[in-house]
């Protein structure tokens, strides 16, 4: 347990939670805790260390197991994130158990020639089977929602996590730039991800966009992040002049929201919700994975360069404020009962 507190009423437990060596890792855990916290429920924090060995989630759920009898009456809810987390977690017998997943735990990891990898699906089909045991679960897209088998269904909450405007939001971009070290007229676009170098990321195809821009409008460099400090965040996405984002896979893609509170202009392949969150951004480009239609996409951008209207768009209804408050209500009803069959799921995109 890396957090406790002994007043805590819900138990969280996750395998992504950021240190000082992965500033970024699971950093949409943390806020959505913190976002709680705010409103006051006290929470416990236990971190499986997933990444470091499989062996932990075993390791997890005998103590889970143990834990049973320890922690009887200690929590009035267990809020577990990510799929394997949920298995072993289900080894904790007791208060109500709600899950929340990410993407590739239930849509399954494609490997570099873009199709789902045979152990990836085995994995995805495993967490979605086990998603049904739980009193309720919160997926991040409605995409998601669909794959989980049709009893799981009846107890799931579309609720993509929230931005937090006071965080996010946008810089003077000279004033970014210098504080970056990038040029005035620079042509910089933006490719962010914790793991640019996965497959499903696509890195490939954002360079290839960008050569195809730069023989069109002169030189488009490529800024590529991967492990920027939480706070840093805004300022890249206020100096830069676009969001690239090629990803074949996702759930709701929190760089794709945080720049839309920067009004960041995002062009981005579909994948999870982000068609949905580009819906009236404008300006914005949706495109097919072709890296001639993604550089044309850009080069139409920087002919005519200006910042989006994102934040206007997408301020109410994915602020950390408004999430946390979906989430409260997704606590009452996970501790109080089971939706009835056929009930539809909450989306939290239905209310912009």
């Amino acid at each position: 347990m890396i957090e406790c507190d002994p007043g805590a009423d819900v138990l969280v437990v996750t395998n992504m939670w950021p240190d000082q060596d992965r500033p970024v890792y699971g950093i949409f855990v943390k806020r959505q805790v913190d976002s709680l916290r705010q409103r006051g429920i006290r929470c416990d924090v236990v971190y499986i260390r997933g990444y470091v060995s499989a062996i932990a989630y075993l390791a997890a759920a005998v103590r889970f197991l143990v834990a049973t009898a320890a922690w009887r009456g200690r929590y009035r809810l267990v809020h577990v994130h990510a799929g394997e987390a949920a298995l072993a977690t289900r080894f904790f017998l007791g208060p109500p158990m709600l899950a929340s997943y990410c993407g590739d735990d239930i849509l399954g990891n494609p490997g570099v020639d873009g199709r789902i990898t045979c152990t990836s699906a085995l994995r995805a089909a495993v967490i979605r089977r086990h998603a049904s045991l739980f009193r309720a679960t919160v997926t991040k897209s409605l995409e998601m929602h669909e794959r989980l088998p049709a009893r799981a269904r009846r107890k799931n909450a579309v609720l993509p996590n929230g931005v937090d405007e006071s965080k996010f939001f946008p810089h003077d971009r000279a004033a970014a730039r210098r504080s970056l070290g990038w040029g005035p007229t620079e042509q910089v676009v933006l490719f962010a991800a914790t793991k640019p170098n996965i497959p499903r990321k696509r890195l490939w195809l954002a360079e290839a966009a960008c050569r195809a821009a730069s023989e069109e409008i002169g030189a488009v460099r490529l800024h590529i992040t991967g492990q920027t400090p939480p706070d840093q965040m805004p300022v890249l996405l206020s100096a830069a002049d676009c969001l690239l984002h090629t990803s074949s896979l996702e759930g709701s893609p929190n760089v794709i929201k945080e720049a839309l509170m920067c009004n960041l202009p995002v062009i981005a392949t579909p994948s999870g919700d982000i068609p949905e969150l580009l819906d009236g951004v404008v300006p914005s480009y949706l495109c097919p994975p072709d890296a001639d239609q993604l550089g044309d996409a850009l080069s139409r951008l920087f002919h005519k360069p200006q910042r989006s209207n994102g934040r206007e768009r997408m301020h109410m209804a994915l602020s950390a404020s408004e999430a946390a408050s979906r989430m409260l209500r997704i606590y009452a009803d996970a501790s109080d009962h089971v939706k009835e069959a056929g009930e539809q799921p909450l989306d939290f995109l239905s209310s912009l």
